[in-house]
């Protein structure tokens, strides 16, 4: 390199300035700098060693020098500056790495391995899982550590998806040297050169031990308290039910008093009530269990919207309460869907607005709003409900407020119930409503009509066969 860019180096950093340790560009950049010195330097011994040109040329010529040669420190000022602050730069970034690395030393499990799977390094959280020191683990295959409890051939899995590049997520199990099991979840990755090729590999490891357990324990009591809800559900019924058959008996009979009339009526009208509550228990067991799967068949919507409104007639009575159908014309009557279900939506949403409508009526409309797609309101005329307590309705165990449950009674599973339903059924469910005036809950579903002039000619072919 050129001497005197050599000084000026050393000037600017320090005598012991090396510039092989400067990155590749500026290296080059300073190269072209040397050449244009020596370019310089030779110019001026060939000026110098020339006596016959005339002054002015002389002059000329070393103006032009000093300018070039500012021009020279100009750019090297600059770049001095840019070296400067990339070097700042890389400190703050080495800094910043540090803090990262303390930070996940501190809280995960972190080891790395090579391309044949050999661990080439763990850290202390690792150690202290393991029960065994660094030198002991270092040159053993990655998963030594692996249970027994995991899927075979996990680690085959694992490498062949971040040999691929691929990052893998997943719950992995591993034995402590004591052979305590630890659910760890974990992240492995593959760690690239500039070139995108794969030097190492690396895991990091969040022990979820503690939670797992707890999930676990969570599912196992939801499993029990399924299972208990279905037990006692069938054991309540069993008995409800020939209560109920005895005093549907009993109300046959024409010889009794119109007191003893009166007693039987209740005891039946109460045993109804508290199979319905049976019922929507079990109901919602079986849905938190996800067991709960809609049929498609043959069914005739007006006669399931009558059978619904059939199984509350008997209260509306009592409370004076006139129900009402609005079907629209224009819609066909027979769909494919799971009659069963849709029954149960509209009588758990009749049966809602019986409760808290005390004069009046209940309206049931039906319409459809797009091909195979169904909108049914059930409207009353009751006591309405405010905007606040609108946004409750839909949970679990939950009524507007805790008057209403006091006052009305009810478990506050029907509406829910109905809302699974209806997204089974890929639809959706809402309330309209404004206190002191009434209320209208409504629900649309995905339902399928069905062609009936297919199913003639298909009855006609069969009928031709035979």
């Amino acid at each position: 390199m050129n001497r005197i860019l050599k000084r000026l180096l050393k000037r600017h950093f320090s005598k012991d300035f090396d510039v092989s340790s400067l990155e590749p560009d500026i290296q080059t950049l300073l190269s072209k700098v040397g050449e244009t010195f020596e370019e310089l330097e030779k110019e001026k011994r060939f000026l110098e060693n020339t006596l016959d040109i005339n002054s002015q040329e002389l002059y000329a010529a070393n103006k032009q020098i000093a300018q070039k040669n500012e021009n020279l420190n100009s750019l090297l000022e600059k770049n001095a500056k840019l070296l400067e602050n990339r070097i700042e730069e890389n400190l703050e970034i080495g800094t910043q790495l540090k803090q990262y690395k303390q930070a996940m030393d501190s809280a995960l499990l972190v080891n790395t391995f090579n391309q044949d799977g050999v661990l080439t390094f763990v850290n202390e959280n690792f150690c202290r899982l393991s029960g065994m020191q660094q030198s002991r683990m270092i040159g053993k295959n990655h998963d030594f550590m692996y249970s027994m409890e995991n899927e075979t051939n996990l680690s085959q899995q694992i490498l062949e998806k971040i040999q691929n590049k691929e990052i893998y997520n997943g719950l992995i199990k591993y034995n402590s040297h004591d052979f305590n099991v630890y659910d760890l979840n974990a992240t492995l990755f593959p760690i690239l050169n500039v070139n995108n090729e794969t030097v190492e590999y690396m895991s990091i490891f969040q022990d979820v031990t503690e939670i797992e357990k707890s999930r676990q324990k969570a599912l196992e009591l939801d499993k029990a308290k399924s299972l208990f809800i279905a037990n006692m559900s069938h054991e309540l019924r069993t008995p409800l039910n020939a209560i109920l058959g005895f005093s549907q008996l009993l109300r046959r009979q024409k010889d009794l008093s119109d007191k003893v009339h009166t007693y039987v009526q209740k005891i039946n009208s109460s045993g109804e009530h508290l199979l319905k509550l049976i019922n929507s228990i079990l109901d919602f067991s079986k849905m938190e269990a996800g067991e709960v799967n809609l049929e498609h068949t043959q069914i005739n919507l007006y006669s399931i919207i009558n059978n619904a409104l059939v199984q509350e007639e008997n209260q509306a009575k009592l409370k004076n309460i006139a129900l009402h159908v609005d079907y629209d014309i224009n819609l066909t009557k027979t769909f494919l869907g799971d009659g069963l279900r849709i029954t149960q939506i509209i009588s758990n949403l009749c049966s809602n607005a019986l409760k808290f409508t005390n004069e009046g009526e209940i309206r049931i409309s039906v319409a459809r709003v797009a091909q195979d797609r169904i909108k049914i309101a059930v409207k009353d005329t009751g006591i309405g409900i405010s905007k606040e307590n609108q946004a409750k309705l839909f949970k679990e165990f939950s009524q507007a407020d805790n008057s209403t449950t006091r006052e009305y009674g009810g478990t506050g599973l029907g509406l829910s119930i109905s809302l699974k339903l209806v997204k089974l059924m890929h639809g959706k469910i809402w309330i309209e409503s404004e206190k002191g005036v009434g209320s209208s809950f409504i629900f649309e579903i995905d339902l399928e009509e069905f062609d009936t002039s297919q199913n003639k000619m298909h009855e006609h072919l069969q009928g031709s066969s035979k």
